[in-house]
């Protein structure tokens, strides 16, 4: 295995970690998010726990989107890369 391989092998790692640290963050923003707002809420209206619970769980859906979101911009962002040290290796 070359020192260019390494490199490269190196590179993805740092990409995907940075990636599953981004979408962890996005998930426990959302989540807090839901839960303060909701019980904000909860207490200005006097229904503690029904708004909680209904944006929890709209929160959901949510933090999914934005993990795929996220997932295919680093994805594409890779590929991309990867695309133009190809070209610059012929």
């Amino acid at each position: 295995m070359t020192q260019s391989d390494n490199n490269r092998k190196n590179i993805l790692n740092t990409l995907l970690i940075v990636m599953i640290g981004q979408v962890g963050c996005l998930t426990l923003v959302v989540i807090l998010a839901s839960v303060f707002l909701g019980l904000w809420l909860d207490d200005m209206f006097g229904t503690k726990p029904v708004l909680t619970l209904i944006l929890l769980f709209a929160g959901i859906p949510l933090s999914v989107i934005l993990m795929l979101f996220v997932s295919r911009r680093t994805l594409a962002r890779l590929k991309d890369e990867n695309k133009l040290n190809e070209k610059d290796n012929i």
